[in-house]
């Protein structure tokens, strides 16, 4: 039968020298159960810290998902609004064909519509498409013009010629 002796733990003055023993701040030896609390609380953190990093990640990922939905629904929108253009743009093609009349803006309108369709559609603009519009604010009169004509209360003041 084994034998049931336990050899006693040392005490802190048989294993360390007292000058050499960790100190708290209040000059006390710090003890073992201390020192054993303070890992604890460390290990806690650190499983915290953890925790949070996890669902800052798990939060990202549900974002990221969010926001690829979002853009393949809108993706998917401004695709069917490019075909219903393209519709409305051969509809035109024909309606000018037989009438005789506005082909070159019909068929204008209509090689802007599949462009835009199939750019949705690829990823790529064709490079027969028409190069897009950029509309210029409208020029603003200058100060100088201004003063040179005359105001409406001048032209009132002129004798109407007979």
């Amino acid at each position: 039968m084994p034998s049931r002796h336990r050899p006693k733990n040392p005490t802190p003055t048989q294993s360390v020298p007292a000058a050499a023993a960790p100190r708290a701040a209040a000059g006390r030896p710090v003890s073992d159960v201390e020192r054993d609390l303070e890992r604890f609380a460390a290990a806690l953190e650190e499983s915290a810290q953890l925790d949070r990093a996890d669902r800052q990640k798990a939060q990202q990922a549900k974002d990221d998902t969010a926001r690829r939905a979002a853009d393949a629904a809108a993706h998917a929108d401004d695709l069917q609004q490019a075909r219903r253009a393209l519709e409305r743009a051969v509809e035109a093609v024909r309606h000018a064909k037989q009438h005789g009349r506005g082909r070159p803006e019909a068929d204008a309108e209509w090689k802007v519509a599949k462009a835009r369709v199939i750019e949705l559609e690829t990823g790529e603009l064709p490079s027969w498409a028409p190069k897009p519009v950029v509309e210029e604010p409208a020029a603003q009169p200058d100060d100088e013009a201004v003063a040179d004509e005359p105001t409406s209360q001048e032209l009132d003041d002129e004798p109407a010629a007979d």
